[in-house]
């Protein structure tokens, strides 16, 4: 039941996700957005990265979250955000603390990484916690893996850098 409904939600995600970014072929979805985009944009060989988005978004949810992102926050989606996708994923557990506290080395070193402007640092980071606060206080957080925290964490970065 549950792969029924995940499927019968991909395909109404597609349908928005094909008038809202027309654009973006299906299979540009697939290997752009998502775990399997972000993923994928750490593989020098587009051929192979390629393969392993769509692998990574099927697998892991039916490509859903990779159709809602394009439809949600669409410029996550491009490539060439592999160092701010790795650099989340690697140092999560240190982002995590310093979002916390609201500054530290690993806050720093993101809004370097995405090369935010020095007098807009303070604000940059004030935002991203704002917006983290909001997921961390969610029930459902405690369940998610740290891959899709990380996801999560990097989407909201992106909408704000």
């Amino acid at each position: 039941m549950r792969k029924t409904i995940l499927a019968a939600s991909l395909v109404v995600l597609t349908a928005a996700a094909t008038n809202a970014q027309a654009e973006r072929s299906f299979g540009q979805i697939f290997t752009e957005c998502g775990l399997g985009g972000i993923i994928g944009q750490a593989i020098s060989d587009k051929t192979t990265a390629d393969v392993i988005a769509v692998i990574t978004n099927i697998t892991w949810d039916l490509g859903t979250t990779a159709v809602t992102s394009n439809i949600s926050s669409p410029e996550t989606c491009a490539r060439g955000n592999a160092v701010t996708a790795a650099f989340i994923l690697k140092s999560y557990a240190q982002l995590e603390k310093d979002l916390v506290l609201g500054n530290g080395h690993y806050l720093n070193a993101l809004a370097e990484v995405v090369e935010v402007a020095p007098e807009n640092k303070k604000a940059f980071a004030h935002a991203i916690r704002a917006e983290f606060a909001k997921q961390t206080a969610s029930q459902s957080y405690e369940l998610l893996s740290r891959q899709q925290k990380a996801e999560q964490l990097y989407n909201i970065v992106a909408s704000h850098s």
